[in-house]
């Protein structure tokens, strides 16, 4: 099926969830003793281990990273470090080594920055088997210590890391590895109609083989939008990604990119339905 009827047929399904939810109780936040700053720096040593490897491969491109404005939350840097991990497996396979499976994590209502802290360390711990493996012995120095971080920095900076990533394996994420992020959410779905107890009466829309990547980007929206009514419902606050919505200039990495913001919302409901 193509990835936009895909993505419309996630939304059709999702709309018979709507009423047969009750309210939940909402779950404790978690409380982290790592700060933004932390996490932050940490990212600043991913940064450094990147243009390592960027070095080692003779790839002198120059990203033009725009940052972002919006109010983002631990789970959606987590996920980001969670794409740094898929792009880091596909540098081993054009390398020649095997390839992994980015970690994965049960779902949560509210995503601690000690969680975070850790899918950095994992993220750190891959680069060093990626060194390891290509017999790079040249070590980076500490970062230094920051101060008056926000998550979004945060974010802002592992997201700029995912680009120069694109640059050292050659090319953007492309269309198979959206399809397979829709596919994890299509599961996801499957098993809140089973947990609900919600008959799948979802119909696939007509074709569309000529879908440009703005039509991509536009149904993921609307599956986005489907996901937020589930949280209003649920009593989970939702977050404005209004800040990733483009019309001009989209490319595969922001359909990539908002995909996972997607899925990193859709853990909310599962883990408020236990």
């Amino acid at each position: 099926m193509p990835l936009a009827n895909r993505l419309c047929l996630c939304s059709g399904r999702l709309i018979g969830i709507f009423y047969l939810l009750g309210c939940i109780a909402s779950a404790h936040a978690t409380v982290s003793e790592f700060t933004a700053d932390s996490v932050y720096a940490q990212a600043l040593q991913i940064e450094k281990e990147v243009a390592l490897l960027k070095r080692f491969t003779d790839n002198a491109t120059v990203i033009a990273y725009t940052p972002v404005k919006a109010d983002l939350k631990p789970s959606h840097i987590w996920q980001k470090a969670y794409e740094i991990q898929l792009k880091l497996s596909i540098f081993r396979h054009r390398q020649g080594l095997p390839g992994f499976s980015p970690v994965t994590r049960e779902p949560e209502l509210n995503v601690s920055l000690r969680a975070t802290w850790g899918q950095m360390l994992r993220t750190q711990a891959e680069i060093t088997s990626i060194k390891a493996y290509l017999g790079i012995q040249e070590m980076v120095t500490p970062a230094a210590p920051v101060q008056g971080k926000r998550l979004i920095d945060v974010f802002d900076k592992l997201n700029q890391i995912s680009y120069e990533l694109d640059s050292l394996n050659g090319e953007a994420i492309g269309p198979r590895y959206i399809y397979a992020q829709v596919i994890r959410f299509n599961e996801d779905v499957n098993a809140i109609l089973h947990k609900t107890r919600t008959e799948d009466t979802a119909v696939p829309p007509p074709g569309k083989p000529d879908a440009s990547i703005q039509d991509l980007l536009a149904a993921t929206f609307s599956l986005l939008s489907d996901v937020q009514r589930l949280q209003r419902q649920l009593g989970i606050a939702t977050t404005d990604f209004g800040e990733f919505r483009k019309t001009d200039k989209v490319a595969s990495p922001d359909v990539f990119n908002l995909v996972i913001l997607c899925l990193t919302e859709l853990e909310t409901i599962k883990a408020q339905l236990e």
